[in-house]
């Protein structure tokens, strides 16, 4: 399945800066257009980066116990 392993692939080199450019854009997008902030790409960052450390955390709480 290409979800599953699409890192172990050639893919990656592809689907990488695709998605690392979509996302930021999108977002930036919609704060754009209904609230004309420019601040669209460092929220997804912050959002992404937010998420990384839950998941590393939890990871961490659940793998641990």
């Amino acid at each position: 399945d290409f979800w599953l392993d699409w890192k172990d692939r050639q893919f990656w080199v592809t689907v990488t800066p695709i998605v690392e450019v979509m996302y930021p854009g999108a977002i930036m997008y919609y704060f754009w257009t209904f609230y004309r902030q420019p601040f669209g790409a460092t929220l997804s960052i912050t959002g992404l980066l937010v998420g990384k450390w839950i998941t590393m955390v939890f990871a961490w709480y659940w793998w641990s116990n």
